[in-house]
């Protein structure tokens, strides 16, 4: 489905590169945990590299299975991960970055900024007109019955032009109801709509912990730069 997305992408499909990337660093610093700092995943990609990727296979011979990658990581670091990769890479639980990162003295913090009101749904301009594109679950607009698709026409009677519905919202607080005037074809259908907040903005910072004790120090000092610093790749 990733690349070929719907108006409904936004409320079913997860960016499987972001993914893989975060799941990757949680599986790092699990074996480092595990191991006390001897084995990584550089352990682990080395190995897959040797195995598979270093020549062409011989006829006869496959790549790694679907289902091989556990095993792998047991081969090459004594950490049985199936339970790990099972919940992290098939899984849709948030993983739990902020108690590994604690392991080599890191602390993860998520601020969050609320904004104005908002219709909770992408509004993208099509033409003279605003159209929208994307209808967030359980959002202001799905709940009036507003879908994607719909033009825009007018927001308490006042015309909805591109660049300019931040403007118009801006004159209403979170909880307000307005009366929303939209084309769905050529159907005009008139909604009241209960206003959301708009989306959070989540700044993420990490910060090294700087009354870390040694053993933590030691761990974010492999973790940073150890493993390249003493292997050559």
């Amino acid at each position: 489905k990733y690349y070929r997305q719907d108006e409904n992408a936004p409320n079913a499909v997860v960016s499987y590169y972001k993914k893989g990337s975060l799941v990757a660093l949680a599986l790092d610093l699990h074996l480092r945990e595990k191991s006390a700092g001897a084995r990584s995943l550089d352990d682990v990609m080395r190995l897959l590299w040797q195995r598979y990727g270093r020549t062409f296979y011989p006829e006869g011979t496959h790549g790694l299975a679907e289902d091989g990658f556990a095993a792998i990581v047991r081969e090459a670091t004594g950490t049985d991960v199936a339970r790990e990769v099972r919940e992290w890479a098939y899984g849709t639980a948030d993983l739990p970055l902020a108690r590994l990162l604690a392991h080599v003295g890191v602390t993860m913090r998520i601020a969050r900024k609320h904004g104005g009101a908002s219709l909770a749904a992408q509004v993208v301009a099509s033409g003279a007109d605003c159209k929208l594109a994307h209808v967030y679950d359980d959002g202001a607009a799905q709940r009036a019955g507003l879908s994607a698709g719909d033009m825009l026409v007018a927001i308490d009677e006042l015309r909805v032009v591109p660049g300019k519905l931040d403007a118009l919202l801006a004159r209403y607080a979170p909880g307000d109801t307005v009366v929303v005037h939209a084309f769905r074809r050529d159907e005009l259908v008139v909604r009241s709509v209960e206003l959301d907040g708009a989306p959070l903005q989540a700044a993420l910072a990490v910060e090294s912990v700087g009354t870390a004790l040694a053993k933590k120090a030691k761990a974010r000092e492999g973790w940073l730069r150890g493993p390249l610093a003493r292997r050559a790749v």
